[in-house]
């Protein structure tokens, strides 16, 4: 007798990504997550750049378990069809919190590692990356806007180094005050 696979083995084999007509998905009547305008515009924008890459999560009958932002917004640009995967082996209170995990764990907790962060905005500025659409230029952190300076002629150098240890783990407030204190002081530099 064949040994009983366990739920989570049958998901994995069971997960495949389908195109379903948008008509075909069911948004759920009790969703509690609010899709602001605004919201649905950064989603629309990054479908229309990136592609559709996060199919929709759909229960066994065809209603949004995750994903109903992503589903107007393809309704907004357009979309006549939807990636969708059918997650049938959820019960219905299965799906119901679900719907509630999905979006609260992606909020809870989590916040930006803002060295990195900036670092990887500053790139996609210089290759002018047009971050507006996707709703990426609201994000606020220092420095973005600031146009890198280039190095002092050598003739305008000296021979001076200075070392700071910053011990606190706020990187950011702590250049942000060593550019601002070299400025006052007229001293040239390059950070």
């Amino acid at each position: 007798m064949p040994k009983a696979k366990s739920s989570r083995a049958a998901t994995a084999e069971a997960v495949k990504v389908e195109q379903w007509t948008i008509g075909r998905v069911l948004p759920y009547a009790q969703n509690a997550k609010i899709h602001p305008d605004s919201q649905v515009d950064k989603i629309a924008a990054s479908l229309t750049r990136f592609g559709f890459v996060n199919p929709i999560l759909v229960d066994a009958k065809g209603v949004v378990v995750a994903g109903h932002g992503r589903l107007l917004a393809a309704a907004r640009v357009g979309l006549k069809k939807v990636p969708v995967i059918k997650l049938g082996h959820l019960t219905e209170d299965e799906a119901k919190a679900l719907r509630i995990a999905d979006n609260s764990i992606a909020e809870s907790g989590t916040s930006w590692d803002s060295d990195m962060l900036e670092a990887e905005l500053a790139a996609l500025k210089a290759v002018k990356f047009d971050l507006g659409p996707l709703g990426l230029d609201a994000i606020e952190l220092p420095d973005l806007d600031e146009e890198p300076q280039p190095a002092p002629p050598r003739a305008a150098r000296n021979k001076t180094t200075i070392f700071v240890s910053v011990l606190n783990q706020d990187t950011t407030k702590a250049r942000k005050a060593i550019i601002a204190a070299l400025d006052k002081a007229g001293v040239a530099h390059n950070l």
